[in-house]
């Protein structure tokens, strides 16, 4: 167990293999104004975990509202999430060529106009379309810049107290934030969830437009060309790779043109990135992979850091469905479990960060998270019913998301920890791209895996009333003496026996298929336990800084 416990290194910075250094700006930085630009930054970057998060609880009146099908609201998704993997992967580019601080906020400059767009868009899918893409390609950026100016602000061990503080804003706004847009949604209208982003956006901005230092984190930066070629590669691959994964079961998937034509697309515009990127005349790539993949625990822990992200998503996308659909919870209470949730990714999350990974490391940190995660998904299985009580669903999440936080904290640190400061941030950009594509295919398996159980349930439960003909006979005549009570003279009894009988079968469908999910991601995380094993030989003892997301 020695042999993985990190060495945090208490210099003021790393030595770098590149030359490179944190630039004189930064240095010059009074230890209070870093402190008020990493909270400034961690309010902004927490403002737009906390929507990404608590959009699913609204998403059905959503629906309703701008009058458009299942299959059509998905796009909300899908669009977000592919500006959202686009932007994050080429944040590093954009870093170099525009500095922290203009980049910044330029993205919360595109964060909040697609934020308004969303407000105006109350009856307009088109424009609730098109501003999804835009808050995507603002919000994509934010993470990654708090984790590489929280690295270069306070490396090493000088990092633990900013990082803990930091990591409250970042959670602890996640914990009211489900709730309050809920409200919102159940109070008012689904658009004004939106409005709430401002206040903290306002404030955000201006203390990182009147306080983050100028220029560039790191010198020298001989280089600001644009990669363009490789932008727009990325660009198009991940747009239809995501289209793709998001709508291939609507769509039949290899049935459909439009799918197979998105596959074609984006598999060869991905390996044309891939080329293009690792070409030696590419001297300012967008990811710089050749200096990113010369990291051995990086590259050993790529599976790893998709599995994690495939537990990520999949559990925020299931579990408002699950509430809504078979609970029958309003926005506001979905809200409510979200934050139980939420509340154990705090608790979990600073543990982690300021006892688990300092004496355990992150390789027994993450495979302990992996197990205990299991154990849940597997033990809880039998807790869902569509009667299940709320307090126990709120223990149960709050358990889920108490071990989550050290998974979640412990495999970046793994994956990145070990990596020197002037590469974090082209490190941190693959490291989130290979975790949002993660979360990506997590989401779509779950997906398939929800509509294929449902019909095949479904089809289970119909035929065995079928089979049990006297059985099912009694029970509608029963249901249909309750509506005649409670309906009067003038309804038809047996019609809505029949629609309740119907209900009670979808509801049923639907939990099964939602227990069928459990199982899916207890064997998700058990794959993450083989992995995290087999990273164990490419974990070396040093660490240079605590990766805190």
């Amino acid at each position: 167990m020695s042999d993985t416990r990190p060495q945090y290194s208490s210099l003021p910075m790393p030595m770098p293999v590149s030359g490179e250094k944190v630039a004189r700006t930064v240095e010059d930085v009074s230890v209070r104004r870093r402190w008020v630009v990493l909270l400034a930054v961690s309010l902004v970057t927490a403002v737009e975990i906390s929507n990404r998060l608590s959009v699913n609880v609204i998403l059905p009146d959503m629906q309703g509202n701008v009058a458009a099908n299942s299959d059509q609201i998905s796009w909300v998704l899908t669009l977000y999430n592919s500006g959202f993997i686009s932007s994050m992967a080429l944040s590093a580019g954009m870093r170099r060529v525009l500095g922290a601080r203009r980049h910044f906020l330029v993205s919360i400059a595109l964060y909040a106009t697609g934020a308004i767009g969303c407000f105006l868009s109350a009856h307009s899918l088109p424009l609730l379309l098109v501003s999804r893409v835009i808050m995507g390609f603002g919000g994509g950026s934010f993470l990654v810049r708090y984790v590489v100016l929280a690295a270069a602000f306070f490396p090493g061990v000088s990092g633990r107290k900013p990082l803990a503080a930091g990591l409250a804003i970042l959670l602890g706004m996640q914990i009211f934030y489900p709730g309050t847009m809920g409200w919102l949604d159940d109070t008012w209208h689904w658009n004004y969830a939106f409005l709430i982003d401002f206040p903290f956006l306002l404030a955000g901005t201006y203390v990182i437009w009147k306080y983050m230092p100028h220029g560039h984190l790191f010198e020298p930066v001989q280089v600001k060309r644009f990669d363009y070629w490789g932008t727009g590669l990325l660009i198009v691959s991940m747009f239809s790779l995501q289209g793709v994964l998001s709508r291939g079961e609507q769509d039949l998937w290899l049935e459909s043109h439009w799918i197979v034509a998105g596959l074609t697309v984006g598999i060869l515009c991905l390996v044309l990135f891939l080329v293009w990127e690792l070409h030696p005349r590419n001297d300012e790539p967008v990811l710089h992979l050749r200096r990113v993949l010369e990291s051995r625990s990086l590259r050993a822990s790529f599976g790893l850091v998709m599995v994690l992200g495939a537990v990520m998503g999949t559990t925020l996308f299931i579990l408002p469905q699950y509430l809504r659909n078979v609970q029958s919870f309003s926005a506001t209470q979905t809200g409510e479990i979200l934050g139980c949730y939420s509340t154990g990714l705090f608790c979990g999350g600073l543990l982690c960060v300021r006892v688990l990974l300092p004496r355990w490391g992150g390789f027994f940190t993450a495979t302990t998270s992996f197990t205990l995660l299991c154990v849940i998904y597997f033990a809880s299985i039998d807790l869902w019913t569509p009667e299940t009580p709320t307090h126990a669903l709120a223990l149960v999440k709050f358990a889920e998301g108490f071990v989550s936080g050290p998974m979640w904290f412990s495999v970046s640190n793994v994956a990145v920890g070990q990596i020197e400061l002037p590469r974090l941030s082209e490190a941190d950009a693959t490291y989130y791209f290979v975790r949002q594509m993660g979360n990506t295919l997590g989401v779509t398996a779950a997906t398939v895996l929800l509509d294929r159980r449902l019909t095949f349930h479904s089809s289970r439960l119909l035929d065995t009333a079928n089979r049990l003909d006297a059985t099912t006979t009694r029970f509608l005549n029963t249901l249909a003496v309750t509506v005649a009570k409670n309906a009067g003279g003038s309804t038809r009894p047996e019609w809505g026996a029949l629609q309740l009988f119907q209900d009670a079968v979808g509801v049923q469908s639907r939990l099964l298929a939602f227990v069928d999910v459990s199982y899916f991601l207890g064997i998700v995380c058990a794959a993450g336990i083989v992995l995290s094993l087999l990273c164990r030989a490419e974990i070396r003892k040093k660490v240079f800084h605590t990766h805190p997301w």
